[in-house]
């Protein structure tokens, strides 16, 4: 993944300084000719390709000075507006654009597209619901080790039974409320909720079900260091089972403060502390006496973590996140040390239609964690304490159709290396389905 972004940055570099020269070309040329409307859209959209916003709006702000009539141009003035965040602005001339009856289909569905989102950001109450549903394939669904090789009390033992591959469906919803204070300052109360459920097809004590929460309040700093500064203290929550049983509960609170350090970069450092509850008799690992192989134990686990969003040009995104988690349980050789490390892509492509008004998103990622306990389970090796290297690779599709309506996707390798192998575990999955949006 680190090689990939890297040869995406050069690429993007000189992409953009080729974008830059033809920038600045056209931008004398229009200066001479402001009655070139053409070269006044392509110089809008290498403008916006480097993320020069304002050198965007001024040069149609301009032309519909000579020619109020230019429907084009209020239509894409109103999507620059959009992105700098002035919304009453933007919702107008795409208004405008749209009752003057003259612009193609596709325009039109571009508009039709985007406008219902820039008005839910004028209200002081938005909800934001996202569905996806399908169907998911693993090669590894009951996580078997590689090696079909367990340890148990030190001693290593073949496995009694195979790796064994499955389906399932999936069902995954997103929502988020924003309800805002009132005041200029933009003080407001977000919430978000994600609840999923899959029903293994021959495997049906792995299915799972989860429901989280977080609530707290954004409060903004005023300040004139950095475009915006907001501080969000918040509480958490979340309930899982595995298969019919409860399996894992957990609750706490967190705090985060994000800086806008400009259009497109931001960073959100942030600490977290959560209680977790694990069924003693019904964990993934069976009774009660073995409920101390599973990674995951009653206890507290704190959090630190920074993430971050970078823009490289108008269609790449670098999203990113770093935490350190020390979990703290009640049996030492489940008390632990996690590293975790993840990085996506954005990569914004036209869809193949004109009539698709959004972009399509392809995103590689790859998620790095490394885990370590603090000293040797008894049950699995009495000398050797757990060590694993997590890698996740893979690439997800979000595909559009309409402004509520799309399709899905996502490849994904798993590979954990691990000191013992009862954790040495490989699985490939594949899932697809439909998503709808609110």
């Amino acid at each position: 993944m680190g090689g990939l972004c890297a040869l995406v940055a050069l690429c993007a570099s000189a992409s953009a300084q080729e974008v830059r020269a033809e920038r600045d070309r056209l931008a004398s040329h229009i200066q001479a000719r402001p009655e070139d409307y053409e070269a006044t859209y392509r110089f809008v959209i290498l403008a916006t390709e480097l993320r020069d916003y304002e050198a965007a709006i001024g040069a149609l702000e301009r032309v519909l000075m000579f020619n109020p009539n230019l429907t084009r141009a209020r239509k894409e003035l109103g999507f620059l507006y959009a992105r700098l965040g002035a919304w009453e602005v933007a919702a107008g001339h795409l208004r405008a654009a749209k009752a003057a009856g003259d612009l193609d289909a596709v325009q039109s569905a571009q508009i039709d597209a985007q406008l219902p989102d820039i008005e839910k950001h004028m209200q002081s109450s938005r909800l934001s619901v996202r569905i996806h549903t399908g169907l998911r394939a693993q090669s590894n669904a009951n996580y078997f080790p590689a090696g079909n090789l367990f340890q148990i009390g030190g001693i290593g033992l073949a496995s009694a039974g195979p790796r064994k591959g499955d389906m399932n469906a999936f069902q995954l919803v997103l929502a988020a409320h924003d309800w805002e204070f009132g005041g200029q300052r933009g003080d407001q109360l977000e919430t978000r909720v994600t609840a999923y459920a899959t029903e293994q097809f021959s495997l049906p004590q792995y299915s799972v079900a989860l429901f989280a929460a977080t609530i707290g309040p954004r409060f903004f700093v005023p300040q004139t260091l950095v475009s915006n500064l907001s501080v969000r203290p918040y509480l958490t929550g979340a309930v899982s089972m595995l298969g019919s049983n409860n399996y894992l509960n957990a609750g706490g609170a967190g705090a985060s403060v994000r800086a806008d350090l400009g259009p497109d970069f931001w960073l959100e450092p942030g600490a977290e502390w959560r209680g977790l509850w694990v069924d003693p008799v019904r964990g993934v690992f069976g009774p009660s006496p073995y409920r101390t192989l599973s990674t995951l134990a009653t206890g507290d686990v704190v959090t630190g973590y920074l993430s971050g969003s970078y823009r490289l040009l108008d269609t790449v995104r670098l999203d990113g996140r770093v935490a350190y988690s020390r979990a703290t349980a009640g049996y030492a050789a489940q008390s632990s040390d996690q590293v975790d490390v993840q990085a996506m892509l954005r990569l914004e492509v036209e869809p193949p239609h004109p009539m698709i008004a959004r972009r399509w998103t392809i995103a590689p990622y790859a998620r790095f964690t490394n885990l370590a306990f603090d000293t040797a389970n008894l049950l699995v090796n009495p000398f050797v304490a757990r060590h694993d290297s997590a890698w996740n690779y893979g690439l997800m599709l979000d595909a559009p159709i309409t402004e509520t309506f799309g399709f899905a996707g996502n490849l994904e390798f798993m590979r954990n290396d691990s000191n013992l192998p009862n954790f040495k575990t490989q699985n490939v999955s594949v899932s697809f389905g439909p998503t709808a949006k609110f």
